[in-house]
């Protein structure tokens, strides 16, 4: 049995109010972390740090397991 359409469209919702409050809360993360950055050596490395964990997160990560997925 699948879910009527109706259903689909209130999952629908419910993912995409989750992405917008995730996406929300990245960008008052490194928008934070940045203005600091520009007066603390610590906050610009935090920042880098932060900048090469989301590069590896939503690039390294899925192409690994794309490539272990092909296998």
């Amino acid at each position: 049995m699948g879910r009527t359409n109706d259903e689909g469209q209130k999952m629908r919702n419910k993912i995409l109010k989750f992405t917008d409050k995730l996406t929300a809360w990245h960008f008052k993360i490194f928008n934070y972390v940045a203005k600091k950055s520009k007066t603390s050596l610590w906050f610009t490395f935090l920042l880098l740090f932060l900048a090469i964990y989301e590069v590896f997160e939503h690039f390294v990560i899925p192409a690994f397991l794309l490539y272990w997925g092909l296998k």
